[in-house]
């Protein structure tokens, strides 16, 4: 009973001396659980620039009319099969971010945490000026979402779902293994959007007036189309120019999926 006494108090003497915590996972849970979160507000003028770069988790960025970034994370550090009791230092269940600005640029990277072997998700949501550049919004596995911006738009995604909502501008964004939907407004002649994917659905939303030459292929599956393409559908690839000539350009191309032209509402 001494030495049981002993061996507790030592082992929670450790604990709240040396920054640790114990958690219990239960059998059959895989998902992870919160930890401290990561939360920064940096000045940002409309026009300006702004890259993120994940390793595992869920990207959000929002348009807002505020003239600054605000930048919120969460990790979650994932849990196991088996119940069991883990210890974690506090500082593996921070999420470490590098956070970088020059002037009219914002540049944010997640990095592992030292020692950290499973890692963890580090899940983003990310407020910017309604007008800007994002110029790499890079993640391996995880979803991301854009929305109420106009501007230019750069993302890569590994494994997971696309979805822009309520964007004008020129748009690229390139998935391997998941879905991109984007909702396009006030495409113009100098416009450019580019969506690929290896294996996953591409749904566009346009507006019924869009003036627009659209380039579309899907090897594997079928394109479909709530405009009027000229040619019968289903089809597998089409070249044409809808609502006139000169607007803007839509490159899409999938190998494993199908292909969507849908009216916006």
């Amino acid at each position: 009973m001494r030495w049981t006494l002993i061996v507790f108090s030592t082992v929670m003497f450790l604990l709240f001396s040396s920054c640790v915590i114990a958690v219990v996972d239960f059998p059959g849970t895989i998902e992870g659980f919160p930890s401290e979160g990561f939360h920064k507000i940096v000045p940002l003028e409309p026009g300006g620039t702004l890259s993120l770069e994940n390793i595992d988790g869920d990207i959000a960025i929002y348009g807002w009319e505020r003239d600054e970034v605000e930048i919120t994370a969460e990790k979650l550090v994932p849990r196991s099969y088996g119940g069991r009791v883990r210890v974690f230092s506090l500082k593996h269940l921070r999420p470490r971010i590098e956070l970088d600005r020059f002037e009219d640029f914002v540049k944010i990277r997640t990095r592992p945490a030292s020692g950290d072997r499973r890692g963890g998700v580090v899940n983003y949501e990310v407020m910017v000026p309604q007008s800007i550049d994002l110029k790499d919004i890079i993640g391996k596995e995880g979803n991301i979402v854009i929305s109420d911006l106009y501007g230019k738009v750069f993302a890569e995604l590994e494994r997971g779902d696309v979805t822009v909502k309520n964007f004008s501008g020129s748009l690229t964004v390139s998935a391997m293994v998941g879905s991109v939907k984007s909702e396009l407004y006030d495409l113009r002649s100098e416009d450019e959007i580019e969506i690929t994917t290896k294996e996953g659905d591409i749904i566009v939303f346009l507006q019924p007036e869009v003036v627009a030459h659209i380039d579309a292929q899907a090897p594997s599956g079928s394109i479909l189309s709530e405009f009027d393409l000229k040619v019968s559908l289903p089809t597998r690839e089409v070249s044409v120019e809808i609502g006139g000539e000169g607007g803007a350009f839509l490159s899409l191309s999938t190998l494993k999926g199908d292909i969507h032209l849908k009216k916006i509402e």
